[in-house]
């Protein structure tokens, strides 16, 4: 009678694996420095030194789509909220996410003149505009 034995052994060989080393630093000095070069490669934009947002990522080792968001953010005006960003307290894509309405309310105010902010404040009402959004902001 041949016995056969048909358990299997699991060896596991030893590999020399290379440890995994970051391509870049995350952090510098507490600040997180994809932020940081998402929001200066923006800055390059908005000042006219880069043509197009892929020049302005290429030159600060960024993406598009950091660079997008930082835009966002820079156009919102919100100081506070893109602090928060490059100290590492906020996803960058989140806050552009989140702020992406604002931007473009501020942007609207901005391009608009005294007559069509009059017209704006006439067709809402006064006292609407006030509750909802100076009084909230106070």
């Amino acid at each position: 009678m041949a016995t056969h034995i048909t358990t299997q052994i699991h060896v596991s060989p030893v590999r020399n694996k290379k440890k995994y080393r970051l391509r870049h630093r995350r952090r510098h000095r507490g600040l997180c420095t994809a932020a940081v070069r998402a929001v200066t490669a923006a800055q390059l934009y908005l000042d006219g030194k880069a043509p197009n947002l892929a020049a302005a990522a290429l030159s600060c080792g960024s993406c598009v789509t950091y660079v997008r968001a930082a835009l966002i953010l820079l156009k919102s005006e919100n100081v506070t909220l893109l602090e928060r960003v490059r100290r590492d307290q906020m996803l960058l894509l989140a806050a552009a996410k989140q702020m992406k309405q604002v931007a473009a309310l501020v942007a609207a105010y901005r391009a608009a003149d005294a007559a069509g902010r009059t017209m704006f404040a006439k067709t809402i009402g006064s006292t609407t505009l006030f509750d909802e959004a100076v009084a909230l902001a106070l």
